[in-house]
């Protein structure tokens, strides 16, 4: 295997369970090193702010905790950053969102990709029920597998395939950790057109 390409940043937001990043941390490595991707933690921890905080709603703005991060992210020149919360979360014309994500569509993004996910909808918990911790950390993955996908050029795909949009939560459950071989021989090529440019 080559010496990793390029880092990716977890990032803290909030009040947060050290163990939940340092398992998502490992569970990240043993999917991207083969792509040339480290996972590193950052030890700083990015607070939410009031006014990313909608009080009709009861829910924060992703959008709002996005673009901070990619501030951040751009300012320290993260190659990628996932930034994990457990709060809920919501963006323009969706009720809630398990996560959300910069696609690279312009230099700066192509740069310093960044996504977020939000765990308080993975939980059990959250539906009334007993909590599973297996359950949860493969959701807290496939959610971070996902997000991460969209940083790295990948659209929704409607194959058997980590990137396939879910509705809901059952549709995470059904979908794969991985990607189908289309999406990772279109993150190969992403990644490789990254070295050559880099």
């Amino acid at each position: 295997m080559d010496k990793p390409l390029k880092s990716v940043f977890l990032h803290k937001i909030g009040n947060l369970n050290d163990k939940i990043i340092q398992c998502l941390k490992r569970d990240l490595d043993k999917r991207f090193l083969d792509y040339g991707l480290s996972t590193k933690i950052n030890k700083e921890r990015m607070p939410l702010l009031e006014s990313e905080y909608n009080r009709m709603r009861k829910q924060y703005d992703g959008s709002k905790i996005l673009r901070r991060l990619f501030d951040l992210a751009t300012d320290k020149q993260y190659f990628r950053t996932l930034g994990v919360l457990d709060v809920d979360i919501f963006s323009r014309g969706l009720n809630f969102v398990f996560g959300i994500a910069t696609p690279p569509n312009n230099i700066l993004t192509k740069k310093f990709g960044v996504s977020i996910i939000s765990l308080t909808r993975l939980r059990e918990a959250f539906y009334g029920h007993d909590e599973n911790p297996k359950i949860f950390r493969l959701r807290t993955l496939k959610e971070a597998v996902h997000e991460l996908g969209h940083t790295l050029g990948l659209k929704h795909c409607d194959n058997h395939c980590i990137m396939r949009f879910s509705n809901h939560l059952r549709e995470t459950d059904q979908k794969p950790v991985k990607f189908c071989e289309s999406c990772e021989q279109k993150v190969e090529n992403y990644l490789n057109k990254i070295k050559f440019e880099s």
